[in-house]
C-alpha cells in the first residue's frame, strides 16, 4: 500500500484490495485474519474507566431490549417502571441495622463520584431512588462503555448502536468518556454520524471509537475533528477524513492521540500534529501504507509509538520534549532520523536488519568513527534486535554504543540467523576496545533469546569485561542458556557485582543470583505510554 500516490498505486490501497489480498492468501480466511489483527488491537488499548461486569451467558442479563434503550434519561418513565414500584429495594440498605438510607445524605459531589464508578445502566438506574439522586445523574459526566449493554456473547449491533447514542443524546449533563469496541458501523453511518455529532456538541473529553470490521472501508465522521475538548483520543479501522482549510482539526486539549489500523494521508497526518499544541502521546498500530512516513515536529509531544506498521522512514525533526521513540516492526525496511530531541532517554527496539538510523544528519554504519554530532547524549535506555551470526549487524552493535556515551541499560533481542553468515566468532569480541558508556555508565544488560552460538557467548563476555558499570545481567529462562548462564554466574562472582532475580526462578545454593528476564509485547505498549515506568521494555524490575 502506497499513500499520496507514491509506489505502484496511486493512492493508498483500499480496504476492498486488503479484503481480497487476505482471500487470496492460503491457510485461514480474510474473516479469521482480520478477527486476529482486530484482537491484537483490542488488547493494546487503556484499560476501561468501568469494567464490564461479567456476564455467563444471554439469560444472565434480565433486562429486556426496550429497558435497554431507557435508561438514559433521569425523568424516563420506562426507566422507572423497569427497576419496578419501589426501586430503592434493588440496592442494598445503607445500615442493616436502622434502615434508614445513609448514602443519600452524603454531599452531591460524593454521590456523583460513586455514580462515576458504576457500570452504565447501574449509573442511569440511580436516578430513579429520588429527586435528589436523579439531579446528581443528571450532573454527573457520562461514562458510556458499549461492553456494558450486552454480555461478551451477544453479536447484535443495532441494539447496541441505539443504546449508546440514545445514553449520549439523553444525557443532560457532560460526557466524560465514550468507549465503543464491539460494534460494526457497517449499515449503521446515521447513528454513527449522529453520536460523533453529539459527542461533539456536548464536550466529550475521553473518546475510543472502534469500527469492528468487516466491511473495513468506513469513513470516519468529519464531526470528529469538531471534537475541541478531547483530552484522550484512540480511533480504530477508519478512513480518516481529509483536513482541508475549511475544516481544520481543533484538538487543542488532546494530550493522547492514537490511531490503529486507520488510513490517513501523509499531509493530513502531518496537519493533524500540528494542530494538537498540547500532545504528549502519540501511538500509530498496524498502519500499511497510508501513511507511508511519520514527521516529528511537536513543541510538546513526549512518547511516539510506531507499532508492527509499515512506515518507510520516521523522522524527528524537532521535538523538544521528546522522551521515548518505542518501535515494533514487521519485515519492513526504513529510515529513522533523528534531528532534535534533546531530551529523548529511551530508544528501541532498533532493529539491526531493518532499521537504517541517522544522527544528526549523519548515518549510522557499522565500524564508523563516531563524532559529536552523531551522539544522543540524553539517551538512558535502548533496546536493540540482532543476528548475532550477522557480521553486519554484530558490528553494528558496539558503534551504537559509541552513539550513546550516558546509556544506563541496554536490552538486546537476539534472534537466530538464517543461514548464519558469521566469519568471525570470539576473537570479533576480544579484539574490540570499549567505549564510554561501558567504562562509566552501562548498569543493567537484558539479553532476550537463545544464547548458544560463540557469536553470543563472545557478546557476552565483551559486555562482562568491558562494562566496568555493569551490576545486573538479564538472560531469558531457556535450558539452552545454561552455559551463558554459568558463564555470567562465574563472571560476577570475581567482580563481585550483585544481581536480582525473578520470582519465576529457582536460587538453588548459589551466593549470586541472576535475572531471568521474559518480553512481552503488548506489555511493552502499555508500558512505552505510561510515563510513570521508567523502563518499557522490562516489567518485572527489582530494585538493585
Amino acid at each position: 500500500m502506497d499513500a499520496d500516490g507514491g509506489g505502484e498505486h496511486e493512492g493508498p490501497m483500499t480496504y476492498a484490495q486488503a479484503q481480497q489480498f487476505f482471500t487470496s492468501m492460503e491457510g485461514p480466511t480474510a474473516q479469521e485474519r482480520i478477527d486476529y489483527i482486530f484482537a491484537s488491537l483490542i488488547s493494546l488499548l487503556p484499560r476501561p474507566f468501568v469494567p464490564a461486569p461479567e456476564v455467563a451467558g444471554d439469560d444472565s442479563d434480565s433486562d429486556s431490549e426496550h429497558e435497554r434503550f431507557s435508561l438514559t434519561s433521569s425523568d424516563s418513565s420506562e426507566a422507572s417502571g423497569g427497576v419496578g414500584a419501589d426501586p430503592a429495594a434493588a440496592f442494598h440498605p445503607a445500615a442493616v441495622g436502622d434502615g434508614e438510607d445513609h448514602i443519600s445524605h452524603l454531599p452531591d459531589a460524593l454521590l456523583s463520584n460513586i455514580i462515576s464508578r458504576l457500570t452504565t445502566k447501574e449509573a442511569a438506574r440511580t436516578a430513579v431512588l429520588s429527586t435528589r439522586w436523579g439531579g446528581v445523574w443528571a450532573a454527573t459526566p457520562l461514562l458510556v462503555d458499549d461492553a456494558h449493554f450486552f454480555g461478551a456473547d451477544r453479536h447484535s449491533d443495532i441494539p447496541i448502536m441505539r443504546a449508546v447514542s440514545r445514553c449520549v443524546a439523553a444525557h443532560p449533563g457532560p460526557v466524560r468518556a465514550v468507549r465503543v469496541t464491539r460494534v460494526s458501523f457497517h449499515a449503521n453511518e446515521y447513528p454513527l454520524q449522529r453520536l460523533v455529532a453529539d459527542l461533539a456538541d456536548k464536550d466529550v473529553k475521553d473518546l475510543i471509537l472502534f469500527n469492528r470490521p468487516w466491511p473495513l472501508n468506513m469513513p470516519l465522521p468529519v464531526d470528529i475533528l469538531r471534537c475541541a475538548s478531547l483530552e484522550r483520543l484512540y480511533l480504530g479501522v477508519w478512513h480518516f477524513p481529509e483536513i482541508t482549510a475549511a475544516r481544520p482539526s481543533v484538538f487543542h486539549e488532546l494530550r493522547e492521540l492514537g490511531l490503529f489500523h486507520c488510513v490517513v494521508r501523509d499531509k493530513d497526518l502531518d496537519t493533524l500534529l500540528a494542530h494538537c499544541p498540547k500532545l504528549e502521546i502519540f501511538s500509530i498500530v498496524m498502519s500499511y501504507g497510508a501513511p507511508s512516513r511519520l514527521r516529528i515536529v511537536s513543541p510538546s509531544l513526549r512518547v511516539a509509538v510506531d507499532w508492527q506498521s509499515t512506515l518507510r522512514e520516521v523522522s524527528v525533526e524537532d521535538a523538544p520534549c521528546l522522551e521515548r521513540m518505542i518501535f515494533h516492526t514487521i519485515e519492513t525496511r526504513r529510515s529513522i532520523k533523528i534531528v532534535s530531541a534533546p531530551r529523548l532517554q529511551v530508544l528501541g527496539f532498533l532493529n539491526l536488519n531493518l532499521h537504517k538510523l541517522e544522527i544528526g544528519g549523519t548515518a549510522i554504519r557499522a565500524g564508523m568513527n563516531v563524532g559529536a554530532r552523531a551522539m544522543v547524549p540524553s539517551l538512558k535506555i535502548l533496546a536493540v534486535t540482532l543476528q548475532f551470526a550477522c557480521n553486519q549487524e554484530a558490528k553494528m552493535l558496539p558503534t551504537l554504543l559509541k552513539c550513546f556515551p550516558h546509556l544506563e541499560k541496554l536490552h538486546v533481542l537476539a534472534i537466530p540467523s538464517k543461514p548464519p553468515s558469521s566469519a568471525h566468532g570470539l576473537e570479533f569480541w576480544e579484539s574490540l576496545d570499549s567505549c564510554e558508556c561501558l567504562r562509566l555508565r552501562l548498569n543493567t544488560l537484558n539479553v532476550y533469546g537463545c544464547l548458544v552460538q560463540t557469536n553470543e557467548i563472545g557478546f557476552l563476555q565483551y559486555m562482562i569485561r568491558e562494562g566496568k558499570a555493569l551490576r545486573a545481567v538479564g538472560l531469558c529462562p531457556s535450558p539452552n542458556n545454561k552455559v551463558a548462564m554459568d558463564l555470567v554466574l562465574a563472571s560476577f562472582e570475581s567482580k563481585e557485582a550483585s544481581f536480582v532475580e525473578s520470582k519465576r526462578s529457582s536460587r538453588g545454593g548459589s551466593s549470586a543470583d541472576v535475572i531471568l528476564a521474559e518480553i512481552n509485547g503488548s506489555q511493552i505498549f502499555q508500558n512505552a505510554i505510561d510515563m510513570s515506568i521508567d523502563d518499557p521494555f522490562f516489567s518485572d524490575n527489582i530494585p538493585l
